[in-house]
């Protein structure tokens, strides 16, 4: 901290005492929530509104990328946005004007055009009679929000694929995934029909601009698909239980690679049959439930689990021919393992190959869980987590793993919560070392009949599957790129879709650039998909939480020499900690020096603009505790008020046995994990990411400049279970945690006497040329606790409020505490939600140093301070 700064904390608590008394005179110590609704229409006098951007035009405008970075000529650009989704993309012509220049004020430069394919018109493109062809009136809308918004300098990136069921339109059996996932990825009918739509958007021409979209500067980024890869999360699951005419697609194109790789049947099995192991002895006891345990809710040796006032019983019967164990669920949450039924006191060796065998149905069509995990704290999973689905015909599993380390306390688990109360019948459990197999001797190339899958597989053959599926994903999205750019001739980037581990990396390693999400505390939905009368949030501040934090797994992904972007983000509403959002992932992005950050979503709606109340978990154009904070934000993010970290860290997926073997080895033990992938396999801890830029690479990793940028310094620390993260640049502070640590965790510079938790920001506004604080004419200060709509009903643990989002107005908890402010001396202002002045702040000097008090009386999150000439 810089030692100018600092004044005795003596004087800053007699500072807040008597500017507390003075407030239980007023009765505003007492005020909690304040009215703060932020107009859907800029005030152009806002004195903190972003200066204007030039318009897109020409094609010197065009949005390039060169040497790992975004540029515009020989101008190095950043992207600050937010999605647009569903009908948002699609504003009336009264209301495109003002949306364009409410962004623009914020500083936003970019947005991303999101679920244009997934609804009929109003919500999508589509007709609103069968869905077949776009809209004409949808597109006109699009043309002209294009144009208003490429007038205020704001670029777009139009995204392809997204929800479109084109299954559903060819008249194609019905996926195992929504929208098409996966099954698009192979299926020639799916990707000519992508082709189709990416051609009619694209060659479109925008009537307002007099050119086609794939020509228009202002279309800076076209995007294939949204989150789909063969290595996204359930995809094994979905892969493994493909509908037949999907399955045996992929099953030709599996055994045409194998036929181009071997040649003959002899020499693939030959190639799989290494690392082949028969079955050992089975180690696990009472595997058929034959003796129940006197006393006992169980059979003996084993347990049955139940947490959370979820309830199960177990019974012995027959069914179907077989003996076996039913299990009765009586209550079940969301939570899979809050019922489970387990047996302890299993050894595991690392790197050893086991094998579950058992037996399995029920009554109606439905999920449990096989895993194996330690039976006692911190209760890893050691290699095997597999769902399967029952039917009413008995079915042998065969699950297959390698342990992951050495431990004598495993335990063998099957989980059947996740809300379903379909009982469940199991028999004939074994745990057996060995157990892999090659090719099967009814197998051969020739008949061309080899399966994707098999049981217990041995390395060999995991590893050909895994590269014909890497190599395939790749071919899609380089197939779907060259189509893009090529055969439409289209100018714009193109990304695929986001990072899915090290072989997802892989496959969008030959993209204009690479992207990524992340959500922190997304909300969950313990019943169907998508019920908002029926979701959970976890109430846990990411300041709390560093090693579970999102921000660092974002980190690596990022590939060496490619730009890179965060596509989606967002803390969702109603977290109580959501003012952290928007702070965190400017001031982390602008000290990795990334390339572009969108926040999800800006609205959902295309006639609600007016909106004066939260109405959902993502939507941040009401939600004062994010839009509040995107001015702060690109101030941070695009003018640089923290700089890039001087030292760089690159870490190599690559090993002797070559890039994709490496790359699978990695997924395979890891999966989708980047973060520990870098950090074990280059040995440094989270602390070292808040130093240095952190990138992946297919070459030789290295690191530049073993030390910290002169000016940007990152801390995040927990200490009694209470976070406190602190960004610092020349032209930016952060600061953001619980109020009983910001004076200390500041070193007095700030003092916070409620809420209990804060985010806060001060800026430079100065753009040219940027200006550190000490030198800035002008600094923009922001504030905030909570932020909850008028009448808001949470449940009695904060973790949802079902449909009870209460009214307008939406409202913030302001800020009480004490502010040393950057030298010199200063014109304070309490602004408006319109960011027009409101109140003349005091501003006190004590030996010299400018202290600024921060008081709900002023009913805001916003003070302007403006240097006295």
């Amino acid at each position: 901290m810089n030692k100018k700064l600092r004044i005795s904390k003596s004087r800053i608590r007699y500072s807040i005492f008597i500017t507390m008394g003075l407030l239980a005179c007023t009765g505003e110590a007492a005020q909690d929530f304040v009215p703060f609704v932020i107009p859907a229409r800029p005030n152009p006098d806002s004195p903190i509104a972003y200066p204007s951007s030039q318009p897109i035009k020409t094609n010197s405008d065009r949005l390039v990328a060169r040497s790992g970075h975004f540029y515009r000529g020989e101008h190095r650009v950043r992207l600050w946005g937010v999605n647009l989704s569903f009908g948002a993309n699609l504003p009336r012509r009264e209301d495109a004007p003002y949306v364009a220049a409410r962004l623009a004020a914020a500083g936003v430069n970019a947005v991303r055009c999101h679920h244009m394919d997934s609804a009929r018109w109003p919500r999508g493109l589509w007709n609103a009679r069968d869905g077949k062809s776009i809209t004409p009136e949808a597109l006109d809308r699009l043309d002209y929000f294009i144009d208003q918004l490429a007038r205020h300098g704001i670029c777009v990136n139009i995204n392809l694929h997204v929800g479109r069921v084109h299954s559903q339109f060819l008249g194609l059996p019905k996926t195992n995934r929504q929208y098409d996932k996966i099954s698009n990825i192979f299926t020639p009918a799916l990707i000519d029909a992508q082709k189709q739509y990416a051609r009619e958007l694209l060659t479109h021409v925008n009537r307002y601009r007099k050119v086609r979209y794939a020509d228009d500067p202002a279309v800076a980024i076209v995007e294939i698909t949204n989150e789909n890869s063969f290595f996204m999360w359930g995809s094994e699951q979905t892969l493994r239980t493909l509908p037949q005419y999907y399955a045996d697609i992929l099953q030709s194109k599996f055994n045409a690679w194998l036929r181009k790789r071997y040649g003959s049947t002899d020499k693939l099995r030959k190639a799989w049959a290494k690392g082949a192991q028969p079955l050992g002895k089975n180690v696990l006891a009472n595997g058929n439930f034959r003796t129940m345990a006197a006393g006992r809710s169980a059979p003996e040796n084993w347990h049955l689990e139940q947490h959370a006032s979820c309830k199960a019983a177990v019974s012995r019967m027959r069914y179907k021919g077989k003996d076996t164990l039913r299990i009765d669920i009586g209550k079940a949450d969301d939570t899979e393992w809050h019922l489970q039924l387990n047996q302890g006191n299993l050894s595991v060796k690392a790197g050893q190959y086991y094998t579950v065998i058992f037996d399995a149905a029920t009554d109606k069509s439905r999920k449990i869980n096989c895993s194996l995990g330690q039976a006692h704290s911190p209760w890893n999973n050691l290699g095997l987590s597999q769902q399967v689905e029952l039917t009413g015909k008995w079915q042998t599993f065969r699950c297959g793993f390698i342990a992951r380390v050495d431990d004598n306390n495993a335990r063998i688990s099957f989980s059947f919560g996740g809300g379903s109360k379909v009982p469940v019948y199991l028999t004939n459990v074994e745990f057996r070392p060995g157990g892999r197999v090659g090719l099967d001797k009814n197998e051969s190339i020739e008949a061309g009949g080899i399966t994707l899958f098999a049981d217990s597989e041995t390395p060999a053959r995991t590893l050909d599957r895994m590269r014909f599926l890497t190599e395939t994903e790749k071919a899609y999205f380089n197939g779907m790129r060259n189509f893009i750019k090529n055969d439409l001739g289209c100018n714009a980037l193109v990304t695929g879709t986001i990072v899915f581990g090290p072989l997802g990396l892989y496959a969008q390693s030959d993209m204009d650039f690479i992207d990524a999400h992340a959500y922190w505390q997304h909300p969950r939905f313990p019943g169907r998909p998508w019920d908002r009368g029926n979701w959970l949030i976890s109430q846990k501040p990411m300041t709390d939480y560093p090693a579970e934090a999102t921000l660092f797994q974002l980190a690596s992904k990022r590939l060496l020499d490619k730009p890179f972007t965060v596509s989606e983000y967002n803390h969702p509403a109603p977290l109580d900690s959501q003012a952290e959002c928007v702070p965190m992932i400017a001031s982390f992005a602008a000290a990795q020096d990334w390339d572009g950050v969108w926040l999800y979503t800006y609205s959902h709606s295309s006639d609600d603009w007016d909106r004066k109340h939260l109405n959902s978990y993502f939507d941040i154009d009401t939600n004062p505790s994010k839009w509040g904070f995107m001015r702060a934000g690109s101030a941070i993010f695009l003018d640089r008020g923290i700089t890039p970290f001087i030292s760089h860290m690159s870490v190599s997926l690559t090993d002797p046995g070559g890039l994709l073997t490496s790359l699978v080895r990695l997924h395979r033990h890891y999966d989708r994990d980047m973060f520990r992938i870098l950090a074990e396999g280059d040995r440094f801890a989270r602390k070292q990411v808040l130093k240095a830029q952190l990138f992946a690479t297919f070459g030789s990793g290295r690191r530049l400049g073993e030390r910290e940028a002169v000016s940007t310094e990152i801390d995040w620390t927990v200490e009694d279970t209470k976070g406190f993260y602190a960004a610092r640049g020349q032209g930016g502070w952060v600061y953001i945690g619980h109020a009983e640590r910001f004076e200390k965790a500041t070193d007095g510079l700030i003092s916070i006497a409620a809420p209990d938790f804060v985010a806060l920001t001060v800026t430079a506004l100065d753009r040219n040329p940027a200006r550190s604080l000490d030198k800035s004419r002008k600094i923009l200060i922001t504030a905030c606790g909570r932020c909850e709509n008028t009448g808001m009903k949470f449940s009695e643990d904060r973790r949802t409020v079902g449909r009870n989002w209460g009214r307008p107005p939406v409202r913030i908890q302001p800020v009480e505490g004490s502010l040393i402010l950057p030298k010199g001396r200063w014109i304070c202002h309490a602004l408006g939600p319109d960011g027009l002045p409101t109140h003349r702040v005091p501003v006190s000097y004590y030996d010299g140093q400018s202290v600024l008090q921060l008081s709900p009386q002023y009913k805001t999150m916003w003070y302007l301070l403006t240097r006295e000439r």
